[in-house]
């Protein structure tokens, strides 16, 4: 007896059908990666969020860090939101005057000037008041301020602090969240952003962040932080 082979509709068929199974293997795999690429894209700028936020906590916490005195004058603010950007402020390191500033002059005589750049700010007070001064140029034993003086300092009374400014804001045409230290180059920190909103309260003694991402299905991640620098300089003062 003669074996029977397949006909060619036979054939046709389990072509067909083979075909199906292949395309709907090949559909199911596709959707099953973009499904892990877009978990896996969620869970990355997540964790960039989370990260994020943890860098400008710490900040924030160290604002107003070492200025209680300053603070307490009115002559520098732990914090300070606008729309654009969030602006933290606290001690780099304190500096000693080795001569007479008199109002006018736009020379300070430093003990030490490591560590000091161009671009820094500097808050010189004598308990009773004081102002705030950039740095355009350091010299040996030697900073030149950008304005004159309004008054005079001296070495025995005069408080001298260089001051450390870390400012975040958001890069519009990038959609880049950036965090500056003094007149230092921008670092990016956080990508995607749909929007980043800080606002603060100077009676409270609090600064919210809330960040929106630009991935799909992403919720804000939002932070409060207490002044407690601020409030402790505050206190210190009444």
């Amino acid at each position: 007896m003669r074996k029977r082979g397949f006909s060619l509709i036979e054939c046709l068929l389990g072509m067909a059908l083979s075909l199906f199974v292949i395309t709907s293997s090949l559909q199911f795999f596709g959707q099953a990666q973009k499904s892990f690429f877009r978990l896996k894209e969620r869970e990355e700028a997540g964790q960039g969020a989370l990260a994020a936020l943890d860098k400008m906590r710490i900040d924030l916490l160290h604002a107003g860090r070492g200025l209680s005195g300053e603070m307490a004058l009115g002559l520098v603010e732990a914090a300070q939101a606008t729309d654009e950007e969030l602006r933290t402020t606290y001690l780099e390191k304190p500096l000693k005057l080795t001569g007479t500033a008199h109002a006018g002059d736009v020379r300070l005589l430093l003990a030490s000037t490591a560590d000091i750049a161009s671009g820094q700010e500097i808050c010189l007070s004598d308990g009773r008041g004081g102002e705030l001064r950039s740095v355009v140029r350091v010299e040996s034993g030697v900073v030149v301020l950008g304005e004159p003086l309004e008054h005079d300092y001296s070495p025995g009374t005069a408080a001298l602090s260089l001051l450390e400014n870390v400012t975040y804001f958001l890069d519009g045409p990038t959609r880049i969240l950036r965090r500056r230290v003094n007149g230092g180059s921008a670092q990016p920190l956080l990508e995607n952003i749909a929007a980043a909103i800080w606002i603060c309260n100077p009676e409270a003694r609090l600064v919210h962040v809330r960040l929106e991402l630009s991935v799909e299905g992403e919720h804000p991640y939002e932070t409060t932080v207490f002044l407690k620098n601020a409030a402790l300089a505050e206190k210190s003062g009444t």
